[in-house]
């Protein structure tokens, strides 16, 4: 992942105390992890870190947006993000992830790639259903022709086929 070598930092010779990082999250970011629901991104990131006499904490500040395909249209639509979290590294002899928060990194490091959190960060916060946001009304934004289709086939579904009732008289006992 040398294209993320960017997101580097090198804490070992940060003195104690916060630092600030400005980053502009696009496209290609998202590319390196083959994430297929971010179709466009216009982030961005402000990373503080902190470092400690035994960790660090750093705390990412995501805002801005990014276009997802439309489980009901499959269109694409902008949805904003507007992300604040903090995560804890400390120090010990191998890589660990403690939780979802808490990260050890070996003594022997120099730095740290915040590429990964980042892009956990933001596909954790994508909504599990990725649909066009209602209009004021309540009503949905997606495409007139594609509503249209998705409707008459929901009223065709609604015809009952007549051998369904011959089979259903038989489950409930009736000849």
């Amino acid at each position: 992942m040398s294209q993320l070598s960017e997101y580097n930092i090198s804490y070992k010779g940060l003195v104690e105390g916060e630092h600030e990082f400005s980053y502009v999250l696009r496209n290609a970011f998202f590319e390196v992890y083959k994430n297929e629901d971010i179709q466009d991104a216009n982030l961005n990131l402000g990373v503080l870190l902190n470092k400690k006499s035994t960790h660090i904490e750093i705390t990412f500040d995501i805002k801005g947006t990014i276009a997802l395909k439309c489980d009901r249209c499959l269109e694409a639509f902008d949805d904003e993000l507007n992300l604040n979290q903090t995560i804890y590294v400390k120090f010990g002899e191998e890589y660990s992830e403690e939780d979802e928060n808490l990260y050890v990194l070996p003594e022997a490091e120099n730095d740290i790639n915040i590429a990964t959190f980042i892009n956990e960060i933001v596909v954790v916060a994508l909504p599990m259903r990725k649909v066009h946001p209602d209009d004021e009304d309540g009503n949905p934004t997606c495409q007139n022709n594609m509503l249209d289709y998705i409707n008459n086939i929901s009223n065709e579904g609604s015809v009952i086929d007549p051998r369904w009732n011959e089979l259903n008289k038989l489950k409930d006992g009736a000849s």
